[in-house]
C-alpha cells in the first residue's frame, strides 16, 4: 500500500466544516482513486489539526446533513485503515448508513447551527462533490456568505476538454463551480497547470478568488503487503518476457486506443512484449472494448486487470519495462507519481502537467505519435535500439 500525503491547507479560522460526501459514498471501496485519496489525506489532516473543531457535512439523498464528530472521524479512520494500511477500527459493511446519518440532521432548521456557520469557520471541499452538487445548497447553508471557502480543484477537464467527457459532465461541473464561487474562494490546485486553468476560467466568468495555492501530493510506500496475489498477476511477474503497464480508467482521454493500435502493428514480429492494462472500464470506450474482446492479436498479448489491490498494482509496476501514460489531458497524474516513487521508468504524453511531476529520465512523446511510441516500446523490450527500429517502422 502507499500513503498519499498533503502539505496542510492554509486555514485562518479556528474551526472548519469538512465536506465528507464523497468519502461517505466511497467508504466500502477496497481502494481509492486519486481524488478519493487526496480527499482522505486532507480530511485526516483537518481532524488532526482542529480536533473537535473539525465539523463534518454530508450532502446526499438525505439532504444536507451534519454528521456527529465521532461518526465523521470513524469514516476517516476506517478509510485510512482500508486504503493506507493504518491501524484502526473499520466500519461494518452491513451498517445501515441511513440509521447513522438521520439522527444528526438538524431538523429544527434547514441549515447547520449558527455556532458553526459563521465567519469563524472555513468550509473545505476536496472532492468535486458534496454541497456544490446541491442546487442552492450553499445559499441555504450560509445565506450571507459568512464562512470562508477553500476548494481543492483536481482538474478543469470537463471545461477545457469536454470532448473526452460524458455529454452531461460539462453542465454538472460548471454548475458545481457556480454554486461554490458565488462568494470569494481560496482555491487549492493539484498542479500549476490546474491553477492556471482555474485562474483563467475564474477571470472569464467574473468569479472572485481570494487566493490560489498549489499543493501536489506525495506518495510514500510501506512494508510489502502480505495480502494474496491473484494468479493472473503472479503469472505476469513470474514470466521473464518483457511487459509494459498502463494504469487508469479506460476512458477516451486516457488514449488506450493508441496503445492497442501499436500492439496490433507489432503483430508481425516474432516477439511481442505484453501490455498490462490496469483499471476499470469507464465510458464511451466502445472501440477499445471491441479491440480487447474481438482482436485475436490483442487478446494474445494484452492483459486487462480491473480490480487489483495496491500491492498487486505495485508488483506489476515494479516488474514493468516502463509505465505508458499517453493521456490527452490530466489534472495531475497519480500513476506517474506512483511509478516515480517506485523507480519505474515512464513514457508519457508531452503535456504541461507531466513536466511538473515527472522524474528526469521520463520520455515525453506526442500522444498521437504512434510510431514514436512504438520505437520506444521496442527499444525497451530489447528488440534493437531506438535508431535501429526507426528504419523498420
Amino acid at each position: 500500500m502507499y500513503r498519499l500525503s498533503m502539505t496542510p491547507l492554509t486555514i485562518e479560522t479556528p474551526s472548519v466544516l469538512f465536506d465528507l460526501s464523497r468519502l461517505v459514498r466511497s467508504r466500502h471501496k477496497p481502494f481509492g482513486t486519486g481524488v478519493d485519496r487526496i480527499d482522505l489525506a486532507i480530511g485526516l489532516d483537518l481532524v488532526a489539526r482542529f480536533g473537535t473543531n473539525c465539523h463534518f457535512l454530508h450532502a446526499g439523498i438525505h439532504g444536507v446533513c451534519r454528521l456527529k464528530h465521532s461518526l465523521g472521524r470513524a469514516v476517516l479512520s476506517h478509510l485510512d485503515a482500508a486504503w493506507n494500511g493504518s491501524p484502526g477500527k473499520r466500519l461494518e459493511k452491513s451498517t445501515d448508513w441511513r440509521l447513522s446519518v438521520t439522527p444528526f440532521v438538524d431538523r429544527r432548521a434547514h441549515r447547520l447551527p449558527g455556532s458553526i456557520i459563521n465567519r469563524q469557520t472555513t468550509y473545505v471541499v476536496a472532492s468535486h462533490s458534496g454541497l456544490g452538487k446541491v442546487k442552492g445548497g450553499m445559499k441555504r447553508l450560509d445565506p450571507t456568505a459568512e464562512m470562508k471557502r477553500v476548494v481543492y480543484i483536481h482538474d478543469l477537464i470537463p471545461i477545457d476538454f469536454p470532448e473526452y467527457q460524458r455529454p452531461q459532465t460539462y453542465k454538472q461541473f460548471t454548475a458545481y463551480l457556480d454554486e461554490l464561487f458565488d462568494a470569494p474562494v481560496q482555491v487549492v490546485a493539484n498542479s500549476k497547470d490546474t491553477a492556471l486553468r482555474m485562474q483563467a476560467y475564474a477571470a472569464a466568468q467574473g468569479m472572485r478568488l481570494s487566493g490560489t495555492e498549489v499543493i501536489i501530493p506525495t506518495l510514500t510506500f510501506g512494508a510489502p503487503a502480505s495480502a494474496p496475489v491473484a494468479p493472473a498477476v503472479r503469472a505476469v511477474i513470474e514470466d521473464s518476457s518483457p511487459y509494459f503497464v498502463t494504469l487508469g480508467t479506460i476512458e477516451p482521454r486516457k488514449n488506450h486506443l493508441l496503445l492497442l493500435e501499436i500492439w496490433r502493428m507489432m503483430a508481425d514480429r516474432q516477439q511481442i512484449p505484453r501490455l498490462c492494462i490496469i483499471g476499470k472500464r469507464g465510458w464511451e470506450n466502445e472501440n477499445v472494448i471491441d479491440m480487447l474482446e474481438r482482436s485475436p492479436v490483442i487478446r494474445e498479448h494484452v492483459l486487462e486487470f480491473g480490480g487489483l489491490g495496491d500491492h498487486e498494482v505495485q508488483l506489476l509496476l515494479k516488474g514493468a519495462r516502463a509505465l505508458l501514460f499517453p493521456s490527452f489531458a490530466e489534472g495531475l497524474g497519480i500513476p506517474l507519481l506512483e511509478a516515480g516513487a517506485l523507480g519505474v521508468p515512464a513514457i508519457v504524453s508531452d503535456i504541461p502537467v507531466f513536466h511538473e511531476i515527472a522524474p528526469s529520465d521520463t520520455v515525453f512523446l506526442n500522444p498521437i505519435d504512434g510510431l514514436g511510441w512504438m520505437r520506444e516500446i521496442l527499444a525497451r523490450s530489447g528488440q534493437g535500439t531506438t535508431n535501429e527500429t526507426e528504419g523498420q517502422a
